[in-house]
This record gives structure tokens, C-alpha cells and sequence, in this order.
């Protein structure tokens, strides 16, 4: 009987978490960085230069991926369903 009063707590979803600190830290970073270029006089450098390495290491897992599944699914031919090598 005593559980059935008892207050429930609400589930905590610590990735959500996280993924929003990491973006907000970022965003936060990118203004500061823009506005000390802006007033250096510095051009702003664009593409892959600015990620930091774990950045990169999930680029290079994602396209890692991706190369396995055309290989898997275009020059061996199987398709997700089948058994089988």
C-alpha cells in the first residue's frame, strides 16, 4: 500500500543531456571564435578544418560505414534480408 503513495521519479535522459551540453558548448565556442576573428581582422576558415578529432573520428566511421553497406549491398548483392555470405 505504501508504494502506491509513494512519488514516482521522472526518467533522467542523460544522452539528451549530454548531446545538448556538447551543442551548446560548441555554439557558445563558434560565437566566441567568429567575434575574436571579426575583431583580429582574420578570414573565417571554412570546411572540415575546424572539427576537432572526435568530430573527425565519427566522419570517418560514418563514411567507414557507409563504403561497407555499398560493398555488402551493390558488388555482393545481398540484400538486407538474405542468410547467408
Amino acid at each position: 500500500m505504501a508504494n502506491r503513495y509513494k512519488k514516482k521519479k521522472k526518467p533522467v535522459n542523460k544522452t539528451k543531456d549530454w548531446i545538448t551540453d556538447y551543442y551548446q558548448t560548441g555554439r557558445d565556442w563558434d560565437k566566441d571564435n567568429r567575434r575574436r576573428r571579426e575583431e583580429s581582422g582574420q578570414p573565417e576558415n571554412k570546411g572540415l578544418k575546424n572539427l576537432n578529432s572526435f568530430e573527425l573520428t565519427c566522419i570517418v566511421i560514418i563514411i567507414v560505414g557507409l563504403i561497407g553497406l555499398f560493398i555488402k549491398l551493390v558488388i555482393l548483392k545481398h540484400g538486407f534480408w538474405t542468410t547467408g555470405i
